[in-house]
């Protein structure tokens, strides 16, 4: 009976700590790369269309920011992460530089925005 029962609150422990660690994985996460692909760079109403253009208001500027940041904490579908660390972090610092209007930036962030050799590689 005792074993029992401490086989059960072992594997409930082992339960409960699973779900913190995906917990705060989660939490890192605050948009999934699927949500990220559609709002931020699919179709003509696309969040990167409009930063590039020079056309996206302070909010919608914004919320690029924080899906691209958040592009970067997600874990690629494939591929290594070295990878796709690097490709995030130059999209990342290209969209910082376009939001802050500066020189050249946009064409960094097209550059950088490349839907293809990021699917090559990671999708």
């Amino acid at each position: 009976m005792k074993k029992s029962l401490l086989v059960a609150t072992g594997l409930l422990s082992v339960v409960m700590l699973c779900g913190v660690v995906m917990a705060d994985k989660e939490k890192d996460a605050k948009y999934s790369t699927e949500e990220i692909m559609k709002k931020a760079f699919k179709g003509k109403d696309a969040l990167l269309g409009k930063v590039v253009k020079g056309e996206a208001d302070e909010e919608q500027s914004k919320l690029f920011l924080e899906m691209v940041e958040a592009l970067g904490k997600n874990e690629p579908h494939k591929g290594s992460e070295e990878s796709w660390k690097k490709k995030t972090s130059a999209l990342l610092v290209a969209a910082k530089e376009t939001v802050e209007k500066k020189e050249g930036a946009a064409e960094k962030l097209k550059k950088a925005a490349n839907c293809k050799a990021c699917h090559d590689e990671h999708k």
